[in-house]
């Protein structure tokens, strides 16, 4: 640390609450530069607000090997230095006066570009407004001028900074030009105001990154420093509730809760035996939850479970004779990378945003839930195989779903797993419904059971494989 004698002059910096004094971007840069080892588990970027993403996220959801782990982003400066003691405090110090000076511009996602490595290829958003971008990345350099990766890297072709939205991977130019017309061709721009940078990091390989701190542009230093620590929660669907404090506007669903997420389990997921017994998942909480407006359907490939929007209407019961009115299940809150762990597990549904009920509608909780494809459909109205069904409804003994809905799942007639015929494989249309592989990435080693595989670590980068299609379970 510098000592008190070395500075020259004093400015603000809000952290956390606290108002301290602040060195010389100069000291600083010293500082920081000469002392901190680069960490590919942290990075300076841009991150669109929440409203934002959807159209990005539901790309990057299947195509992208980082979904899980990195949010919608234009990196400035990866890898940054470590996220140890209070290096990332003092960092925010060095990059609120470097850009002190700029004002906020406007970018706009219209154009999808494609970066061609030889055995695959990576389509991307160009950001307009590049001249303001590299004028931004400049800054940052100034005042951390050995984090030039993204600028010049002969390893990986890079001779200067190209500011890009990642969507995806894909293998081969032929397969990676097809999609690139058809993104472009149903894509609408998307504009957003750039006013602050994001320093983010994540404790290991398997985490998803977090939003540490805020640096805002052209503020006054007193107010351009923001400590966040919203965790990146990978989700498709709807827009976020507004809330008074906005970090959920901003970040998504990991700003609701203090600690961990919620998730909506209808599946075997409601067992301990298999959230936690085979899966290795320990909740910090459950509770009972209800989702209104939903029916449960066994039209996941298989005969596996699936929630579906829309019922008969409150009290009525669906065709199928499920009592009406919604789906009962279970709400666990979970560490962010159980629920990436989940997501991996999960690899042909879509953790989708939901509003769900709590304490017999008391309490109203946005959790993630796992929604099928559309294309991992088949016909409904086929029985669910005996061994999943055997799992709901020893679940909802376990935790005393609602009884008469507990009584609906006893009731159901199933086929014996090794009897499931071709139909529990084809489509309504009559085409072969395909698994999808895995994606995984760096110390991604997580196996269909959850298990950590360990592997050693790694940049987090990676490529398509994994094991064969999983059982869905949600």
């Amino acid at each position: 640390m510098l000592t008190a004698a070395l500075v020259t002059r004093r400015c603000l910096c809000v952290t956390a609450g606290l108002v301290k004094p602040q060195k010389p971007a100069q000291e600083l840069r010293v500082m920081v530069s000469s002392s901190r080892m680069h960490d590919h588990k942290s990075a300076i970027c841009i991150i669109p607000p929440r409203h934002l993403w959807d159209a990005i996220q539901d790309i990057r959801l299947f195509n992208d090997k980082s979904f899980v782990r990195w949010p919608p982003h234009i990196n400035l400066l990866y890898p940054f230095y470590e996220d140890t003691g209070n290096a990332f405090q003092e960092c925010t110090e060095a990059a609120a006066q470097a850009l002190s000076t700029l004002q906020p511009f406007e970018v706009k996602l219209s154009e999808v570009r494609l970066f061609d490595h030889g055995r695959t290829c990576t389509l991307w958003l160009d950001p307009s407004s590049s001249k303001e971008l590299s004028q931004l990345q400049g800054k940052l350099l100034e005042a951390f001028p050995d984090c030039t990766d993204l600028n010049e890297d002969p390893s990986r072709g890079i001779t200067e900074f190209t500011p890009h939205l990642s969507l995806g991977q894909w293998a081969g130019s032929k397969a990676a030009q097809t999609a690139q017309q058809s993104i472009q061709d149903a894509w609408r721009p998307q504009t957003f105001v750039v006013d602050r940078v994001c320093f983010i990091s994540r404790a290991g390989f398997l985490d998803p990154y977090r939003v540490r701190h805020t640096v805002g542009l052209g503020q006054g230093l007193s107010s351009a420093c923001r400590e966040v620590n919203v965790p990146y929660v990978a989700t498709v669907g709807p827009d976020p509730l507004p809330l008074a404090d906005g970090l959920a506007a901003e970040f998504g669903i990991g700003a609701l809760q203090e600690e961990g997420v919620w998730y909506f389990a209808f599946g075997a997921n409601m067992t301990a035996k298999k959230l936690t017994d085979s899966r290795g998942i320990k909740p910090y909480e459950a509770t009972n939850g209800f989702l209104p407006g939903w029916r449960l359907a066994f039209n996941h490939k298989g005969g596996m479970g699936n929630i579906m929007q829309g019922t008969h209407g409150h009290g009525e019961a669906s065709q199928t004779g499920q009592p009406g009115g919604g789906v009962h299940g279970v709400l666990h809150r979970l560490k962010p990378l159980d629920l990436a762990r989940l997501t991996h597990m999960e690899h042909e549904y879509r953790p989708t945003e939901l509003e769900v009920e709590a304490d017999g509608g008391k309490r109203h909780i946005r959790a993630v839930a796992f929604v099928s494809a559309p294309e991992m459909h088949i016909a409904e109205g086929l029985p669910p195989p005996d061994r999943y069904l055997k799992l709901l409804q020893s679940g909802a003994h376990e935790v005393d779903l609602d009884t008469e809905y507990t009584a609906w799942l006893d009731g159901l007639d199933y086929v014996p797993n090794r009897e499931r015929g071709q139909e529990y494989y084809t489509a309504p249309d009559g085409s072969k419904v395909k698994g999808r592989k895995r994606f995984w990435t760096g110390g991604d080693q997580v196996d269909s059971y959850g298990k950590r595989q360990a592997r050693g670590g790694g940049r987090g980068r990676g490529s398509r494989g994994g094991h064969k299609a999983g059982r869905g379970t949600s």
